[in-house]
């Protein structure tokens, strides 16, 4: 039987298997809180409000890209909760392209009635439309893919020779 060997295992590798970790669990909790968003209670709520806000790419000015903004209430158990957030359409803020956001904003005029998806353990956590966005589970499963390799070049770290080069070079 090999014996495992922990300080055989380079800084780098812990590092990487430190950050990939957390990536994934983050990745893994994001995921589960959106999922779990599709069966939450809903609330009749009220729009107040809905804009559009134009951002600008970082690296080039010249293309922008859009958030819709709503503002809403809705009342859970007699007590009434005010929302006016990006993420509250969405639960994310994607980047729409101007058709998109324009689209979107004409589905919520101000007195449109709603129905709103709450937190059951904190009713202050709502949005209008679940949604579970494809590059939640892309990020989910490519750092679950770097985290693999990362664990394997430990594991063979913890149970070479410590003269090896896995040992010495990695």
């Amino acid at each position: 039987m090999k014996r495992f060997k922990l300080s055989q295992v380079s800084f780098l590798m812990w590092f990487m298997f430190i950050i990939f970790s957390f990536a994934v669990g983050l990745a893994t909790y994001v995921v589960h809180q959106f999922h779990a968003s599709f069966n939450w209670p809903t609330a009749k709520g009220i729009v107040v409000d809905c804009w559009i806000v134009e951002r600008y790419h970082e690296r080039s000015s010249a293309e922008s890209h859009y958030e819709v903004g709503i503002e809403y209430l809705y009342i859970i158990d007699g007590e009434v909760h005010h929302k006016n957030n990006k993420t509250d359409i969405t639960g994310a803020i994607p980047g729409y392209s101007l058709e998109e956001a324009e689209a979107l904003a004409a589905q919520f005029p101000s007195g449109k009635m709603i129905q709103v998806h709450y937190k059951p353990s904190d009713h202050d956590t709502a949005v209008i439309r679940p949604t579970m966005h494809l590059f939640m589970i892309v990020g989910l499963v490519l750092f679950s893919l770097v985290l693999l390799p990362v664990c394997y070049v430990m594991y063979l770290q913890m149970t070479s020779d410590p003269d090896s080069y896995i040992v010495r070079h990695v």
